[in-house]
């Protein structure tokens, strides 16, 4: 079952103004270990390896330029600045390192700081694109390239969960990807809602009207056009189960309502991300709540069906809220 507030986090986690200092700071540190080695080796003006270290020293400032637009509202530089990180990194790797760096110290620049770094802008990129681009896409597709519109920029369904998780553990990184513990609950604000094409008015994340089974999340932004949700025709494991290689998730824009996601001001209760389906069986006795309608809360005891209410996108999903 589908864990919103485990979701919620990382997608503010993402694009919060703490996850670029972060960025930042890890250009840094990459930064005086490339300097610092190139100097012991007597070879910091050898091929390119002064503009290497300009360079991320260049990066450092920019996500610390980025940070500051958005506190502002304006989240395009930081976005094309994280877009453009991987064609700058690859530039560095055509240098000739191998030459005066140990197979060791080659591995650690490119297998843990490079890659640390490439995962901080690929997680911002993705939390930002389908705010940037996909809103005007939909009703204006690239003439080149018409079904792009259908493609899922960020992170379709729960992929960012485990996005989350494989990169967290995979450079080990600590304290700048920590979630609040515990979680802070998050309610969906049907008081105010945003069609696709429509304005936004509120920068954050947003819930679509369409629930969130093969759906996802999302970050808008407020002054662009509110994205479509992307529905999963076919999930990655499915496409390589037909044979696909190295498949992208294959997704279908779908204009919908979105409405935002806002902490309650609660921690989360242990089974908060109880989920249940029209038909199931009642798992916990509490207060429920129909994930695709209106804020609509019923009580009911373990044991007894859930109902269906006619959901508009299939069988009415429930979840858990609090006890009674």
């Amino acid at each position: 079952m589908r864990d919103m507030n485990l979701e919620a986090a990382i997608w503010h986690l993402f694009t919060s103004l703490d996850f670029l200092e972060a960025a930042a700071r890890e250009c840094e540190d990459t930064m005086e270990w490339f300097g610092t080695l190139a100097i012991s080796r007597g070879v910091p003006g050898f091929g390119r390896n002064n503009e290497i270290f300009d360079k991320f020293k260049a990066f450092a400032r920019d996500f610390r330029r980025g940070a500051e637009l958005a506190k502002l509202g304006d989240y395009k530089f930081i976005w094309n600045m994280a877009g453009s990180v991987r064609g700058d990194v690859r530039g560095m790797m055509e240098q000739p390192l191998h030459s005066w760096m140990t197979n060791a110290e080659y591995q650690e620049f490119s297998d843990m700081r490079i890659s640390r770094l490439l995962t901080y802008a690929g997680q911002i990129t993705r939390a930002l694109n389908n705010g940037m681009i996909k809103g005007k896409s939909f009703f204006h597709p690239s003439p080149e390239c018409p079904e792009r519109a259908n493609d899922d920029d960020g992170f379709p369904g729960e992929e960012i969960i485990k996005s989350y998780r494989w990169n967290k553990d995979r450079y080990k990184l600590l304290s700048s990807w920590d979630l609040p513990e515990p979680l802070p609950e998050y309610v969906i604000d049907r008081s105010v809602a945003c069609k696709t094409g429509a304005e936004v008015p509120w920068t954050g994340v947003w819930y679509p009207e369409t629930g969130l089974e093969r759906y996802s999340l999302t970050f808008a932004i407020k002054g662009m056009k509110m994205q479509p949700a992307f529905r999963i025709i076919k999930t990655k494991e499915e496409l390589k189960a037909e044979g696909a290689y190295l498949p992208s998730t294959e997704t279908v824009a779908v204009a919908t309502t979105w409405h935002p996601l806002i902490p309650s001001g609660r921690p989360v209760q242990q089974d908060a991300g109880l989920m249940s389906k029209a038909g199931e069986t009642c798992p916990k006795t509490g207060v429920w709540q129909a994930a695709d309608m209106s804020a609509l809360e019923r009580t009911f005891e373990a044991g007894e069906p859930m109902p269906s209410l006619g959901s508009a996108y299939g069988l009415t999903v429930w979840r858990w809220l609090r006890e009674r």
